[in-house]
């Protein structure tokens, strides 16, 4: 099997997150008229209006008129929400005046260079070519290959049409195998994450065994058409584990946190999601990056998401969100980080071509975006394919 080096960004490791250079803020709800100067020491700065998620850097004016109100997450970790008349300056005393939150929040809140969670670093991994057709079954969607922080976590697999049982596979600090009645499942068309896809789900009952903290469990999917009929087994096996207890505490604490804050519906998803991520819990992170989607619309949660399938190897997923941020957005960071998720999609189908092309348009748009850094990774993806190795068309 043909092997890539693909570029990971590391969402799940909440200890890399680094605090920006300089102080920034982001704008995360504005009600009125806010209106935004930027650090000048000309007679008359430029005035602009405020708009929601915008970053604002250290000297930056906020003038809130009468009746209006806007609310700020600085860089330093603290939430401001200002009330007019008033004009605010940001700098460091203003920021530490502010309601203390969680680790990370500014980062799960402020996009930078097209998506929500930054690169704090790439990491290049070999990586077998593979590419997961969600449309054969049974494929598990959730959880997958990730941490879980319930000891019996809710299910979620791809619907196997005319299938009347499922088979679970459980080997690893278990062993044993589940069998499921098609009819006692909730079975049909699937919403939230997966509202484009026929899913079956099941919450565990007595039949399935606690997880221990820390102690991997394999799962391994199949169905039958007939009661009598062989199984047919999918080829794919996954892992889950509970998070230790320490871990569990740490995320519960944090999302405690979130739901105390004063902040719009979408900041707390965003905020949640972020939390979910950077514990390595990938389900609950999809699940909530969608929910924030369905509330307001914001293009670099859209990618963010993408990255997400595309790390579960969920390619059709994650294709379906880098194209809708493509067609969304005229931001050209936005643009480049779709298409460069669209060229490691491409890379999974060994569409090499297709991902050249890509990657090259991601350069191009990073360039016009003043990213010289994710320019350069996407030109140095680019390379790898200028001799490809063939297309899986060809």
């Amino acid at each position: 099997m043909a092997l890539i080096f693909l570029l990971a960004f590391l969402l799940a490791n909440g200890g890399a997150a680094q605090q920006p250079v300089d102080l920034t803020a982001v704008l995360t709800q504005i009600e009125g008229s806010v209106t935004l100067t930027s650090e000048s020491r000309a007679e008359f700065p430029a005035v602009h209006l405020a708009r929601q998620r915008q970053i604002i850097r250290r000297g930056g004016g906020v003038h809130v008129p009468a009746g209006a109100q806007v609310t700020l997450i600085c860089s330093t970790e603290t939430l401001v929400k200002l009330a007019g008349p008033q004009d605010w300056v940001l700098d460091a005393t203003a920021c530490g005046r502010g309601l203390p939150l969680p680790e990370s929040s500014y980062r799960n809140l402020a996009a930078y260079a097209g998506r929500i969670l930054p690169r704090h670093g790439a990491l290049l991994l070999e990586l077998e070519t593979r590419n997961v057709d969600v449309g054969l079954g049974p494929i598990l969607l959730s959880p997958r290959d990730t941490a879980v922080i319930d000891a019996h976590p809710h299910l979620v697999w791809t619907q196997v049409p005319d299938a009347v049982e499922y088979e679970i596979e459980l080997r690893g600090a278990v062993g044993m195998s589940i069998r499921l009645a098609a009819k006692d499942l909730h079975c049909g068309h699937g919403s939230g994450p997966w509202r484009d896809l026929d899913v079956c789900s099941w919450a565990p009952s007595g039949k399935w065994p606690a997880l221990e903290p820390e102690k991997p469990v394999f799962l391994k999917f199949g169905s039958r058409q007939t009661p009598t009929a062989s199984w047919r087994q999918a080829r794919e096996v996954y892992e889950i584990h509970l998070l230790s207890a320490d871990d569990q505490h740490s995320v519960q604490e944090k999302l405690r946190q979130i739901a105390t804050l004063p902040v719009d519906p979408a900041s707390r998803l965003l905020l949640t999601a972020g939390v979910y991520a950077q514990g390595g819990l990938s389900a609950g992170a999809i699940a909530t990056y969608d929910e924030a989607l369905q509330a307001q619309e914001m293009p670099e949660a859209r990618v963010t998401l993408g990255d997400l399938y595309l790390t579960a190897d969920l390619t059709t997923l994650a294709d379906r969100e880098y194209r809708q941020a493509l067609a969304d957005n005229p931001d050209p960071a936005v643009q480049a980080a779709a298409e460069l998720g669209l060229g490691y999609v491409a890379c999974f189908r060994k569409l090499f071509s297709d991902a050249r092309a890509h990657f090259e348009r991601a350069r191009e748009l990073y360039g016009k975006a003043g990213l010289p850094a994710e320019a350069e990774d996407a030109r140095a993806a680019a390379a790898r394919y200028q001799t490809s190795p063939g297309d899986s068309r060809q």
